[in-house]
C-alpha cells in the first residue's frame, strides 16, 4: 500500500470540514450582512393605497384634462387596466355604461341611491355617495359625503373631510388629509385623520354637505393647568420611576402620579385623577370621569375612558376601547394611535391620530 493514501486521506477530509465553512469564515472577515433582515416592504401608512392608485392613474391625466375641455367621456387601457375618463362636470353614473371598468377618472360624482359601482374612483372635486350606494375604492380631492347606508369595500381617502351619515361603513381604509366626521351607527376597520369627531345626527346639515357648526375641535391640556408651571418642576418628570404592582393598581380620586406602572390585575384612575407615565395592566384598564392621562396605555383586557376624560398617547388593548362621551385621546400637534380588537365610540369623542380596530369599530349612540 502507498504511503501517500493515509496523506491524501487526511486531504480529503480536511476540504470536507473546511468547505462547507468557506462562507461563513469569508462573512467573518469582510462582514457585510451584519444587519437585520427587513420584516416588511411598506412603512405602514394608511394613505399607501390611494397614493398607489393616484400613480396609476397619472399617465391619463392630461387625456383626461382634454376630454374635460370638450365635456367627453373616453375609455382607455393601459398595463391591464381599463379606465373610463370622465370630462363632464358632474358624472352620477347612471349616463354610461360601465361594465369591465376598472377605474373612473372625473371632476366630481355622485354615486345614485342603491346603486353598486365596482371600480375604484378618482373624483378631483367632492365625491357623494347615495343612500345605500356601494363603491369598492374611492379618492376624493375635495370632501367625501356616504350617505345613511351607504358603503365603501376597499379604501376611501379624501383631500378635505370625509363624512359618514347614519349607518355608513368603510371597511378596511378609511383616511382623510383633514377630519373624518361620523355619526351614530357608523362602522369602521382602520381609520386615520389629523382630527376624527363622533357627533350626534344633530349636528348634520339637511342638504348632506360638511357641517359647518360641529363642537370645539381643540382641548388645551398641559402640566401648568394643574398646577407645574415652571421648567423645574416640570423637569422633575423627565424621570420616572418604575413601578411594578402584584394585582390590581388605583389612583385616587383628585390625586396626582407620576410614574411608569406595571399592574398585574386591573389598573384603575379614578375621577379627577393625574396621571404621568404610562402603563400597563394584564387586564382591563379603567379611566374615569374627568382623569387625565399623559402617556400611553396598554392592557391585556378591555380599555375603558370615561365621560371628559384624556389621553395623551398610544392607546392598545388586546380586546376591546370604550369610549364615553367628551373622551379625547391625542392633540392635533401631537397624533397618536388606538389599537384593540373592537372599538366602541359614543358621539362627542375626539381622537388625533390612527383607530385600528381589527374586527370592527363602531359609533353607538
Amino acid at each position: 500500500m502507498s504511503y501517500w493514501a493515509p496523506v491524501l486521506l487526511v486531504v480529503v477530509t480536511a476540504v470536507l470540514i473546511v468547505v462547507p465553512v468557506v462562507p461563513a469564515l469569508h462573512e467573518l472577515r469582510h462582514r457585510r450582512d451584519a444587519k437585520a433582515l427587513p420584516t416588511s416592504g411598506h412603512d405602514g401608512r394608511i394613505k399607501n393605497l390611494a397614493e398607489s392608485f393616484q400613480s396609476r392613474l397619472e399617465p391619463f391625466r392630461k387625456e383626461w384634462e382634454a376630454c374635460r375641455a370638450k365635456e367627453k367621456i373616453v375609455r382607455r387601457r393601459l398595463d391591464g387596466m381599463e379606465v373610463l375618463l370622465v370630462g363632464r362636470e358632474k358624472f352620477d353614473f347612471d349616463s354610461e355604461p360601465k361594465e369591465c371598468v376598472d377605474a373612473v377618472m372625473c371632476a366630481r360624482a355622485f354615486i345614485p341611491s342603491d346603486r353598486f359601482v365596482d371600480a375604484d374612483v378618482s373624483s378631483f372635486g367632492d365625491l357623494r355617495l347615495g343612500r345605500g350606494a356601494v363603491l369598492r375604492a374611492a379618492l376624493g380631492s375635495g370632501d367625501i359625503i356616504l350617505e345613511p347606508g351607504s358603503c365603501v369595500l376597499r379604501w376611501l381617502h379624501a383631500s378635505g373631510t370625509a363624512y359618514l351619515r347614519r349607518g355608513s361603513t368603510v371597511h378596511n381604509r378609511l383616511s382623510a388629509d383633514e377630519s373624518i366626521v361620523l355619526e351614530p351607527q357608523c362602522a369602521f376597520q382602520r381609520m386615520h385623520a389629523p382630527v376624527i369627531l363622533a357627533v350626534e345626527a344633530q349636528w348634520s346639515s339637511p342638504d348632506g354637505s360638511i357641517p359647518s357648526n360641529l363642537p370645539p375641535l381643540e382641548r388645551n391640556l398641559d402640566a401648568s393647568a394643574i398646577g407645574f408651571h415652571s421648567p423645574e418642576e416640570n423637569q422633575l418628570f423627565a424621570v420616572r420611576p418604575r413601578m411594578r404592582i402584584q394585582g390590581d393598581f388605583v389612583i385616587p380620586a383628585g390625586e396626582s402620579l407620576c410614574a411608569n406602572v406595571i399592574a398585574t390585575g386591573e389598573f384603575h384612575i379614578e375621577r379627577g385623577a393625574c396621571f404621568f407615565g404610562s402603563a400597563k395592566s394584564y387586564r382591563d384598564t379603567v379611566i374615569e370621569e374627568g382623569a387625565t392621562v399623559y402617556g400611553s396605555i396598554a392592557c391585556g383586557g378591555t380599555a375603558y375612558l370615561g365621560t371628559n376624560s384624556f389621553l395623551s398617547g398610544p392607546l392598545l388593548a388586546e380586546k376591546e376601547v370604550h369610549l364615553s362621551r367628551g373622551s379625547c385621546v391625542g392633540k392635533a400637534d401631537s397624533l397618536t394611535t388606538i389599537a384593540a380588537c373592537s372599538a366602541w365610540i359614543r358621539p362627542g369623542c375626539r381622537i388625533h391620530g390612527t383607530i385600528w380596530a381589527r374586527v370592527q369599530g363602531r359609533i353607538v349612540a
